[in-house]
């Protein structure tokens, strides 16, 4: 064997390795234009009426309600995640996945908040509870951001 054909079969194999490698940095199964993560059935409120169609005119929001409604994004760009660190509770959190990869949006503790969101976009229900509430990918350990709920 010449010693060009070895150096091609190695830089093959190699590109090969590589390609498998990369293609496990996210979540088997995870591909598709976008996911809407609800939570478990525990979390859901057990007391809380059927959603109605408003048939009365609406008051106008406060200043403050309508930043929180409009904040309600979240970008996930070059493995961050940008906007919505402030949102009203409840809040329905529209997520862009502008990444190749799946990732995540998991509360660090407890169980506030876990949806897996497909490249694309896909939602997520915010905690009810006012509170700060970290949170992270659990795919890639280097992404985190915090989400105040108030």
């Amino acid at each position: 064997m010449t010693a060009d054909i070895r150096t091609t079969r190695a830089l093959g194999l190699a590109a090969a390795a590589a390609a498998l490698a990369l293609s496990g940095c996210g979540n088997p199964g995870m591909s598709g234009p976008g996911t809407t993560a609800t939570p478990p059935a525990a979390e859901q409120p057990t007391s809380a009426p059927a959603p109605t169609t408003e048939t009365t005119p609406s008051t106008p929001r406060s200043a403050s309600s309508a930043a929180a409604a409009a904040s309600t994004k979240i970008l996930i760009k070059g493995f961050t995640y940008q906007g919505a660190e402030t949102v009203s509770p409840g809040a329905e959190i529209t997520v862009t996945n502008e990444d190749l990869e799946a990732h995540t949006i998991t509360a660090d503790a407890g169980s506030a908040f876990d949806a897996n969101i497909k490249p694309g976009a896909g939602t997520f229900t915010a905690p009810t509870k006012p509170g700060t509430y970290p949170y992270h990918c659990n795919f890639h350990g280097n992404m985190r951001g915090t989400l105040t709920v108030k």
